[in-house]
């Protein structure tokens, strides 16, 4: 759906999977439905993702760990994981309830994770702290697809990572 999910067709999709465009209507009874399911994958993906790479680890070096798989790998048009926040946030306000549920369970669900990675406690809850994290992040990345350069996009990438530990963790 490189083309936005409002212009993307099932033609289209159904051609990038190399299937007849009948065969849709035997698995989803929508576009939507698709959109849904799919993000619902994709939000599970990342957080199985993000959960296996902090294992063992201390808040603080999990919290370095969980940021920059979000904005150095998750973030590639290329990688196995898109957060669907990242990619289509923008785009997902203006679909249907489904999606829009989804998405919010994504949200809250990275937002927990990370929010419980902050050192930060006593002056915000985990799940504000998480949300705030997720937002940036997910800001972040959206942002840095408008720069001009590599190199401009890679600043606001680093500059959001630097100022989320800044700002949450009690030793630098």
């Amino acid at each position: 759906m490189a083309k936005g999910l409002a212009t993307t067709g099932i033609a289209d999709i159904m051609a990038a999977a190399g299937l007849t465009q009948g065969g849709f209507y035997r698995h989803f009874e929508s576009k939507e439905q698709l959109i849904a399911e799919a993000s619902a994958l994709a939000f599970a993906q990342g957080y199985e993702v993000l959960e296996a790479s902090i294992a063992g680890k201390t808040r603080g070096e999990a919290l370095k760990i969980m940021i920059d798989l979000y904005l150095q790998q998750l973030q590639r048009v290329d990688s196995d994981y898109l957060c669907p926040l990242a990619n289509i946030g923008s785009e997902l306000r203006i679909n249907d309830e489904a999606i829009k549920a989804t998405a919010c369970e994504g949200y809250r669900r990275l937002a927990e994770l990370f929010g419980r990675q902050a050192e930060l406690v006593d002056l915000l809850s985990d799940v504000e702290i998480g949300y705030a994290v997720v937002s940036t992040l997910a800001g972040a990345i959206m942002l840095s697809r408008l720069a001009k350069d590599p190199a401009s996009a890679e600043a606001v990438l680093r500059s959001a990572k630097s100022l989320l530990l800044l700002l949450l963790q009690k030793e630098h």
